[in-house]
This record gives C-alpha cells, sequence and structure tokens, in this order.
C-alpha cells in the first residue's frame, strides 16, 4: 500500500536523525497517520528522553504530556522497532505499547522486532492481546540498519566499532617519513568528516595523536548542523602526551577523553595538565586493553565508536576481533614504500584472511568508498588467523 510505504519511509528517515542523539538505546523514528495525513511525527532523542512512538503520538495531539483515552482512535502508528513492553532503565521512559493502547491507536505498522531479549516479540504480543493489528516487516532492511549499533551492544554489552581509514590505490595511509596530507581530496574528507555525526566518539592512538595533531572536529559536514560533536577519545600508550596538542586546548580539552592503562605516565601527564583521563585495565604489555577502554566507553553511554587510527590500532582492533564495520575511502594514487593500512594480522592463507560481507562500492568524485561489516562466519577463522601470529 503506498501510503504505508511513504509513513514508514518518513519514520526512517526520522530515525537518522535519531542516530545522532540515541547513545546506547536503539535509533527510531515513528509517524503517526490520521485521515490519511501524517498527524504527528517524532525520534528517540537519547536515554531518559521520550520514545519516538511516544513523541509522535503527543505530537499528533499537540505536544500533550498525558494522552487523553481512545484520542487517535482508528489512526495508525508506523514505526522503525518494535515498540517496548517494558519500562527504561531506572524507569525513566514508560512502556510504548500502553501509551499506543491508551490512544486507541487502531494498527501499528513496525519496521522491525526488537534485538533485546526483553522486548522482542513481546511487545507486539502486548499490542495484539489488546485488540490492535500489527504489521512487521515493512522496509525491514532499513530499520535494521538504524539498530546496528544497538543490536551490537545489547549482545556484547560494548560499543558499535567503525573502522576508518584512507589510503591509496596501493594500501598505504602515508609515505615512508610519515607524510599522509592528503591522500584523498577534500570531498572524500568531507564525507568522511560527515561519519563522525553519525557515532557518539571518534578514537585515536597516541600515535596518531603525535603525528597528525588532529581536530577530530564535525566542522563543515553538510551531514547537517543538528547533532553534538561526538566525544574525542584517544587510547595512549606508556609515553606521556603532549599537552600542546591541539585536542587538549581550550576548545577541545572539554569533549576529549584519554583512556590509559592504570598507573600508565600518560595518566600522571594528563593529570598535571588538567586534561581528561580514565584509567582502564591493562594488558600483558602495560598498554590499555582495548575491551575493557570499550566497556569503559559503553558505560559511560557511548553506543558507537569510529576508529580513526593509526595503523597500529586499526590493526589491534583487528587481530582482537574487535569490530563490526570497516569504511575505506581509496584514492586513485599509488605511493609504493609507505605506511600500509593494516599491519601483520597472521594470515598465512587466504582463506583464513578477515572476512567481510555486504561490501558496497560508492564511487566519488576522485576516490571511491568502500564500506562493509564483520562476517560473523567468519569470525572463527579470523581468530584462528590471528592467534598463529
Amino acid at each position: 500500500m503506498r501510503e504505508d510505504l511513504f509513513s514508514m519511509e518518513r519514520a526512517v528517515a526520522l530515525g537518522k536523525i535519531s542516530l545522532r542523539f540515541a547513545g546506547i538505546n536503539p535509533a527510531v523514528g515513528a509517524v503517526v497517520v490520521r485521515n490519511g495525513a501524517i498527524a504527528g511525527e517524532g525520534y528517540h532523542r537519547g536515554p531518559g528522553t521520550a520514545h519516538a512512538e511516544v513523541a509522535a503520538i503527543s505530537a499528533a495531539l499537540g505536544g500533550v504530556e498525558k494522552i487523553p483515552p481512545r484520542s487517535l482512535a482508528g489512526a495508525t502508528l508506523y514505526s522503525t522497532l518494535e515498540p517496548c513492553c517494558h519500562a527504561g532503565g531506572g524507569k525513566r521512559t514508560p512502556p510504548c505499547t500502553e501509551a499506543i493502547i491508551a490512544s486507541g491507536i487502531g494498527r501499528v505498522v513496525i519496521g522491525c522486532l526488537d534485538p533485546n531479549p526483553l522486548v522482542c516479540g513481546k511487545g507486539v504480543e502486548r499490542l495484539r492481546e489488546a485488540g490492535i493489528q500489527v504489521d512487521v516487516g515493512l522496509l525491514a532492511t532499513e530499520a535494521a540498519e538504524l539498530i546496528k549499533a544497538f543490536a551490537v551492544s545489547v549482545r556484547e554489552r560494548r560499543p558499535f566499532i567503525r573502522l576508518k581509514w584512507a589510503q591509496s590505490l596501493d594500501g598505504r595511509i602515508a609515505c615512508r617519513g610519515g607524510a599522509s596530507r592528503w591522500i584523498t581530496n577534500e570531498e572524500a574528507r568531507r564525507r568522511s568528516r560527515e561519519l563522525r555525526l553519525e557515532h557518539d566518539a571518534v578514537l585515536i592512538g597516541a600515535g596518531t595523536l603525535r603525528t597528525d595533531d588532529p581536530r577530530l572536529t564535525v566542522r563543515d559536514a553538510s551531514a547537517g548542523a543538528e547533532g553534538r560533536e561526538p566525544l574525542r577519545v584517544v587510547l595512549a600508550g606508556r609515553e606521556p602526551l603532549s599537552p600542546t596538542a591541539r585536542l587538549f586546548s581550550a576548545p577541545f580539552r572539554a569533549g576529549t577523553l584519554v583512556l590509559a592503562a592504570e598507573g600508565s605516565p600518560a595518566i600522571e601527564s594528563c593529570k598535571r595538565e588538567g586534561i581528561p583521563a580514565r584509567e582502564v585495565e591493562a594488558d600483558g604489555a602495560g598498554l590499555p586493553e582495548p575491551a575493557a577502554a570499550f566497556r569503559s566507553l559503553y558505560a559511560e553511554g557511548i553506543g558507537s565508536v569510529l576508529v580513526e587510527g593509526g595503523a597500529t590500532v586499526e590493526t589491534l582492533l583487528l587481530r582482537k576481533g574487535l569490530w563490526d564495520a570497516v569504511t575505506v575511502f581509496v584514492a586513485p594514487l599509488l605511493i609504493g614504500a609507505g605506511i600500509e593500512a593494516v599491519g601483520e594480522l597472521g594470515v598465512r592463507d587466504p582463506s583464513l584472511g578477515v572476512k567481510l560481507e555486504g561490501a558496497r562500492f560508492e564511487p566519488g568524485c576522485g576516490y571511491l568508498r568502500v564500506d562493509a561489516e564483520r562476517d560473523p562466519a567468519g569470525a572463527a577463522a579470523e581468530e584462528r588467523s590471528c592467534l598463529r601470529a
């Protein structure tokens, strides 16, 4: 039905806005249709705020906080995600199913089910028990794309991790001496900055901090001005960090966090300079354990992390299997001997290489963007390969 498709497409568009605010919660968009026209719409703005369905119902009723009984009798609700049937963490948000039932909405169209075991299928069941017609699966692929990060966090209790880098056609991220500005053109770099808007945090290693001295801002990203700057995270090693780095200057310091191993000189230098820092569990080499670092970020409400390198950090996460997706910007350029985008993974046979799935190739003006995701079926082979190194 054309009205169903149009309304769910609008809900998906709202869900994409929600990606900038959701944090560890799912990104959701919702639309209320009454008498053949959109009466209200909403999206989730993050933990502690109204869920998309309740926001859309409230908007349809002129912004009321308390929903009058049967006030939307005969209306249809379109939601990208199955409405929750349990109170949110700390009971901050009541079940959406009860608000829908109270409003008198007669039909609910859902994009995909909630992967949270507390909800999965139970929200649909509760609505049907109340006599509401429920249809599931319209634009399911698009709806599921919105909650990729949430699905990972529910399953693994850590943020969704996307690895990103720019490279030459022969796989180099810098020349042998370290020069890397610029491998890609301005258009590719702008698209790269747009990615930051879609993540709660951007992470680099101490080597990238010293070599590139980046700001890690969204700057002129055209994906829209609405939305906060992501948290800037530095995964530090054993060495003290330079207090003159741009990330630690007054305009950026408040939105920057250093993660370092317990007792690390990097922690001590940050304390002396008043730079926000946190200790995490150390690995056998006295470096911050990546899994512990990501758990620490998740505990602070970070639901997705964009890892911008450099090669040492990207390779470490690939070896440990701590990643979910990859985005690579490839320039039509040959460098020859230089710094490789990815280091030693211990692969001795192509069949044991790191598997990717769903690869998408998007040609741009003077660059090629490649997006892919981790292949769950290849995860075991990947782990075996890395263990052989």
